[in-house]
């Protein structure tokens, strides 16, 4: 992945070639997904959803990776740019999810709902996903 990240994207960076293809062993879509996420890296390809999460430190309290997999899952199609935040804790989280169209930020199995800067609702850790998808096809129907 990162070899072809690396080769391909300084490659169009550079303005040669117009057509991309990445080889990986496993299922064909994880190409086609790699492809796609080189092209909006580099800016030449817009929209979708960009899902944004933190590293983790010893301040995430929360499942994360269990989470940003979860979100992945349940992520409805997504065809105009929109920026997802998942954040893992309290302190820099909100600002963080605050910068995203919309985004969650735990706590100790909790978490924040944000949408457009503001914070909407706390819910339970076992919640988060849901209901931050809920908020995206929310964004997506104007409501």
């Amino acid at each position: 992945t990162v070899k072809s990240a690396i080769g391909i994207g300084g490659l169009l960076a550079e303005g040669i070639g117009d057509t991309i293809r990445v080889s990986l062993t496993g299922p064909p879509h994880e190409e086609v997904l790699l492809g796609h996420e080189i092209l909006r890296a580099l800016g030449l390809e817009a929209g979708g959803a960009e899902i944004i999460s933190c590293p983790t430190c010893g301040r995430c309290q929360i499942d994360i990776v269990r989470l940003v997999e979860e979100v992945k899952q349940k992520m409805p199609p997504v065809e105009v740019p929109l920026s997802v935040a998942v954040m893992g804790c309290v302190v820099n989280g909100p600002g963080e999810a605050a910068e995203a169209d919309v985004g969650i930020a735990g706590g100790k199995g909790f978490g924040y709902v944000f949408r457009g800067g503001e914070q909407l609702r706390k819910v339970p850790e076992e919640a988060l996903a849901d209901e931050l998808i809920r908020e995206i096809k929310a964004v997506l129907a104007g409501k």
